[in-house]
């Protein structure tokens, strides 16, 4: 077994030409098949977008009837407390 792999691994010394062109093109496939390995093999995470700060996105910065909104609220609690 280990005289196989020598005899193969000498025969891997053989000089050949590359074009830079497919250098670069294999390097570029050799990138990103590892980029696609890693996703496909990480483990599976919660993703969140967002901080979950407690902004409701209400769209406006007062309630129909005058009030401050949420906002304001939130801020009075942080007055008080």
């Amino acid at each position: 077994m280990l005289e196989t792999l020598k005899k193969n691994w000498n025969a891997l010394n053989v000089r050949i030409i590359v074009n830079k062109r497919e250098m670069v093109l294999g390097m570029a496939v050799c990138a990103l098949a590892g980029f696609g390995l890693g996703v496909l093999l990480s483990p599976k995470k919660q993703v969140t977008i967002g901080s979950h700060n407690g902004n409701t996105n209400s769209g406006s910065l007062s309630n129909p009837d005058g009030s401050g909104g949420a906002e304001a609220e939130d801020e009075a609690a942080e007055l008080e407390g």
